[in-house]
């Protein structure tokens, strides 16, 4: 491991992929909120009378938002995977 500094350009970088880190999984924390609701919350609800019959046919629009949420944290992802070689640059031992 070289003991110089870090340059702006891998700070850059390396914010970026805390930024992409971040919004993946705050985005796969809303897609298992919207199934969860989708899937648990409203057929329970319905069931027990706490809400009108009607609202059974939001579900698959919570089932659509998840799934939404699911493939752009897929993508954000595929971005961090794609910055993750700048800690190649300073960080031998990546898997540490």
């Amino acid at each position: 491991m070289d003991p110089t500094g870090l340059a702006n350009a891998e700070w850059s970088d390396i914010g970026k992929l805390l930024r992409y880190t971040w919004i993946m999984a705050g985005l796969v924390v809303s897609a298992g909120v919207s199934m969860t609701i989708g899937h648990i919350f409203i057929p329970s609800l319905v069931a027990t009378f706490h809400l009108p019959q009607i609202l059974q046919k939001t579900r698959p629009v919570f089932y659509a938002m998840a799934v939404a949420l699911f493939g752009f944290a897929v993508f954000f992802l595929i971005l961090a995977i794609d910055l993750s070689d700048v800690l190649s640059r300073f960080w031998d031992d990546y898997w540490i």
